[in-house]
């Protein structure tokens, strides 16, 4: 096998920048940019998140808004009330799908024990056979998200048993004892 060269086989010249590349630089230069790249990608990924938290916490205040609205109309007493309180509600119904889509989803606190990381105490009630510290209602939802912790709770808890009424006889053996005599 002989290969000879032929005259009419196409000719590159080479780049006279070719001729005085070094490549250990190439190879440097090119990594410093994809590093740079990396970090812009994640300060933009960063500021997304930002971005959709911000979002979200919009819907989320709209569609407590709408709960709002809802609860304070009560039955509608006439078929145009009775429309206007449907049209809100599948507004609110709307807004629960995109919050769905990006994976919201409200925390369960209600009789739970109450959960520092995720809850704020908004006040307390005497609740007689619930234990102290037991979430009984919650004043605002909070919400949960791919991400993390999206909106804290606002809850009412359980500060244990009622105190006896005032003017309640006593009804121990002691007293019974003293009252007889």
């Amino acid at each position: 096998m002989r290969h000879t060269f032929d005259f009419e086989d196409s000719f590159y010249p080479v780049p006279p920048a070719a001729v005085d590349a070094n490549p250990a630089t190439a190879i440097r230069d090119l990594l410093y940019r994809v590093a740079r790249l990396e970090q812009s990608l994640g300060e933009q990924r960063v500021q997304a998140a930002a971005d959709t938290k911000e979002m979200l916490l919009e819907f989320i205040s709209l569609s407590d808004d709408i709960a709002n609205i809802a609860e304070r109309w009560g039955v509608a007493t006439k078929a145009q009330e009775a429309a206007l309180i449907g049209s809100v509600i599948a507004l609110g119904r709307k807004i629960v799908a995109i919050m769905k889509h990006h994976q919201v989803e409200p925390l369960d606190t209600i009789g739970q024990p109450l959960d520092a990381d995720t809850s704020d105490v908004a006040g307390s009630e005497a609740s007689e056979g619930v234990p102290t510290g037991v979430v009984l209602r919650e004043l605002q939802v909070g919400y949960t998200w791919p991400q993390g912790l999206l909106r804290r709770a606002k809850v009412v808890v359980s500060s244990g048993s009622p105190p006896p009424a005032q003017g309640a006889e006593n009804t121990s053996p002691s007293t019974t004892e003293a009252k007889g005599r």
